[in-house]
């Protein structure tokens, strides 16, 4: 028989993959106070189930207690703890915490008003890249299950501009709860403190525009279909090696160290040795000192940088493998 917190795991999915399957739909009215509705069900519930299974499947860990008995609802069943508690009773990180009820304030204004504005498209866009890979990434930490079968992300489907572009005047023009997030969610951009430890708050979409020189004559712009990836089109900016990959094996072992404190570095090494990240252009680049160095190829003392993809991959591969403390 399946655990009880094994069936509010799986609605938890669904309903995040319902949220992502209504977001991609080439035309759907209200896209974005829909998914914001659906998404912060999967949340509750995935919150849920991490409780069920803390508390070995006892529902009464789900119900609210109202002096000796637990409260029910009009038809008479239990009254269960809303996603505000359920956050209460995780342990989460705070920008985790932080991301999930600036969309509850959407899925509240769009349930008991309407949550439409002019920026709505690029705030639960921002906000809902962010979630779902803190979803993802929670899933694969909590109950061991990787979502790599899934296309577990939501398409840019317009442009819009960042936060710290509105001006008061059209500031003023939003309803007073996206006036409000859109407030905090810009301060954090100002300070930088939008991820951290591989968790976000919010996902920006970053775009340039080039002349039609250079896109015709292909010497700033290189765009290819990757065969082997799930990524789609990738289209990609000769830009500073260092840019294209910004971390070294030490910064990568400190952050996964503070994620899992029992990661060993042998274990981090043949993970990389194993999937061969070393030498993998979508993963990691040899930054060699000089062009003699490069002529005669890779040594020991060859340095080599990595991307976020890579810190992605690790993370998400060892977090199966690495034994929790305690």
């Amino acid at each position: 028989m399946k655990a009880r917190y094994r069936y509010m795991l799986e609605h938890s999915i669904n309903s995040a993959l319902s949220a992502i399957e209504i977001y991609n739909k080439p035309d759907f009215r209200e896209r974005e106070q829909v998914f914001c509705v659906l998404i912060v069900v999967a949340w509750e519930s995935l919150l849920k189930a991490k409780i069920l299974k803390d508390s070995r499947n006892k529902l009464v860990s789900l119900y609210i207690k109202d002096h000796h008995r637990y409260k029910r609802n009009r038809s008479g069943a239990h009254l269960t703890i809303g996603v505000e508690e359920c956050l209460q009773r995780c342990s989460l990180p705070p920008i985790v915490k932080e991301n999930i009820l600036q969309l509850v304030t959407v899925r509240d204004a769009a349930i008991h008003l309407t949550a439409e504005s002019p920026t709505l498209p690029y705030l639960t866009f921002a906000l809902g890249a962010a979630t779902l890979r803190n979803y993802a990434k929670l899933v694969t930490k909590w109950f061991n299950l990787s979502l790599n079968e899934f296309n577990f992300y939501i398409l840019p489907l317009g442009f819009a501009y960042p936060f710290q572009t509105i001006s008061m005047a059209d500031l003023s023009r939003e309803p007073e709860d996206i006036q409000s997030i859109i407030r905090e969610v810009s301060a954090r951009q100002h300070k930088g403190s939008t991820q951290n430890q591989g968790f976000h708050l919010v996902c920006e979409l970053k775009t340039t525009l080039v002349s039609a020189k250079k896109i015709t004559d292909a010497t700033d712009i290189v765009a290819a279909i990757d065969p082997v990836a799930t990524d789609g089109i990738l289209v990609r900016r000769d830009v500073n090696l260092i840019d294209q990959y910004p971390f070294s094996w030490t910064q990568i072992w400190k952050r996964l160290k503070a994620d899992m404190p029992s990661l060993k570095q042998t274990q981090l090494n043949n993970f990389i040795r194993q999937h061969k990240i070393k030498g993998n252009s979508k993963y990691s680049a040899y930054n060699y000192r000089n062009k003699q160095e490069e002529v005669r190829g890779p040594g020991p003392a060859t340095s080599v940088i990595y991307n976020d993809d890579a810190v992605n991959f690790i993370a998400d591969g060892l977090s199966r493998i690495v034994q929790p403390v305690g």
